[in-house]
């Protein structure tokens, strides 16, 4: 009989710079653009002229003839997104910058070859690429994973004890995931796995979005579908299929409490983020912290 990972006490976490820090209030597309010009004559691929933008959140999209560039906000570590793209260079499942990232004023810049859909992607698909994946690149000298890195800075601005409560869930979450024995074991993970992290081509579907790739518990991957078939995103058919098609159903495995709570614990801090861009207020910070206290 399995029985549930429990927090552990546990020292707190060095902190550490993290390579993919959030935007500030105001940055966006017209940052953006700009990081485009001043990067232009430093990049060795020829651009087109912007024709779209196609997302902006935490990062600005933006299409440049049949270019994707890519642009992410001032204090990204270059270096970070370089390793990424040079260790799955020659990935025939993952789809990365094909030159240095360039740093700017406005924010550091990367290009990859646009890739054209043809229809959305299912989670059947992404099953089947994901095993791939995780196939192709056993270890690649990636960094560990360090889920919740930007913790520290999300939560910033709150009265002490409220951060206190936060950091402390983190740093048990984290002393319990050391403590996981991984069925499928270590291995390079994608680290945001969804359809919408899939592009389906004419020549195959490629992931996209590596920026948290890293050599972790491949559980992790397949702990974001499990979650939505628990909250009706996802039908009971689609999951068995996509169970079916990786060949491991997560909900068996005893370290998936730690995982959702990791992503319960970002998904808290991702919220103080978007909130304060928007203006939006911040009243419901103490019941949040208040069922933070027992992470686990």
């Amino acid at each position: 009989m399995t029985t549930s990972p429990t927090v552990q006490t546990s020292a707190p976490v060095p902190e550490v710079t993290p390579p993919l820090p959030l935007p500030t209030p105001g940055w966006g597309a017209a940052e953006a653009l700009a990081a485009l010009e001043a990067a232009r004559p430093q990049l060795r691929t020829a651009l087109g002229r912007v024709v779209t933008e196609v997302s902006a959140l935490t990062t600005v999209i933006l299409r440049a003839g049949d270019h994707a560039v890519k642009v992410y906000p001032p204090g990204t570590c270059p270096q970070h997104l370089d390793m990424i793209a040079g260790r799955l260079a020659d990935s025939l499942t993952a789809h990365v910058s094909e030159e240095g990232a360039v740093s700017t004023d406005h924010g550091v810049v990367t290009v990859s070859r646009w890739l054209t859909a043809c229809g959305p992607a299912t989670w059947l698909e992404v099953s089947t690429l994901l095993r791939r994946f995780h196939t192709e690149h056993d270890l690649t000298g990636l960094p560990a994973w360090s889920p919740l890195s930007r913790l520290p800075g999300q939560v910033a601005g709150l009265a002490p004890e409220q951060a206190a409560v936060l950091l402390d869930a983190r740093a048990g979450l984290l002393a319990a995931l050391a403590e996981l024995r991984s069925d499928l074991g270590h291995g390079v993970i994608h680290g945001d796995v969804s359809p919408s992290n899939v592009i389906r081509t004419l020549d195959g579907p490629r992931l996209i979005d590596l920026d948290w790739a890293a050599v972790g518990p491949r559980e992790y991957d397949l702990a974001s579908a499990a979650r939505r078939v628990a909250d009706g995103e996802i039908s009971a058919e689609d999951y068995r299929a996509f169970c079916d098609a990786y060949g491991f159903d997560v909900r068996g495995w005893p370290g998936l409490p730690v995982l959702d709570r990791i992503a319960d614990l970002g998904g808290v801090a991702f919220r103080l983020w978007d909130d304060r861009q928007h203006g939006r207020p911040l009243d419901w910070v103490p019941a949040e912290v208040a069922l933070w206290r027992q992470p686990l």
